[in-house]
């Protein structure tokens, strides 16, 4: 039987972190460096700058900071491929914009994690600044699996006889496309969260 933990290390370990240095997509990832993959418990995925991801859970719900870029992980399940992908997409979209937009407007309510990241200090989802902002790009990196004996949700109860596609995507956004004072004359935001500077 598959772990939740044990199917979150075999995605990313599959490749969603590390064939980002192959695709087509990503070649500026290859000239700020190519990512190291350093042993332990967990793996963890050196990519320099500043940043070295952990090939566990604790990749997601985490803002990735490197002193060049912003990098966010989403995963997502279905009965296809393209159900499964579509919800990692709006996953790691979703973190990465909602994450900027606290940090920009309410940094007190996150702190900083090893490893270049940031996360709620709360822990509590609620705390994140509610809103929109137009960025850069979309999601790279997708990774797709058949986890087969294992029903994702929020049990992480197994259950035979069941198939789920798992889906993993990352993000990445250039610092220099994109500065705290850009999300914040960007922002759209939902009250009571402070409103963005007048532009």
């Amino acid at each position: 039987m598959k772990t939740r933990r044990g199917v979150l290390q075999a995605l990313l370990a599959g490749g969603a972190i590390v064939t980002a240095a192959h695709a087509s997509t990503y070649s500026e990832v290859m000239k700020a460096g190519r990512p190291k993959l350093i042993r332990g418990t967990p793996n963890k995925v050196d990519f320099g700058h500043g940043l070295l991801v952990p090939m566990s859970r604790d990749a997601f719900a985490t803002l990735w900071e490197g002193d060049d870029r912003w990098m966010t992980y989403g995963h997502g399940f279905g009965k296809s491929d393209a159900e499964a992908m579509g919800k990692a997409e709006e996953a790691t979209i979703a973190t990465m914009k909602l994450f900027l937009l606290t940090l920009a407007f309410a940094p007190d309510r996150l702190v900083r994690v090893d490893g270049g990241g940031w996360r709620l200090k709360s822990g509590k989802t609620a705390d994140l600044v509610r809103g929109d902002v137009d960025l850069p790009g979309r999601p790279v990196m997708p990774t797709t699996d058949q986890m087969p004996d294992f029903l994702s949700g929020e049990t992480g109860e197994d259950n035979p006889g069941n198939e789920v596609i798992h889906a993993t995507t990352g993000w990445v956004i250039w610092k220099k496309d994109v500065t705290l004072d850009y999300v914040r004359a960007h922002a759209q935001l939902v009250p009571p969260d402070p409103l963005p500077a007048p532009r």
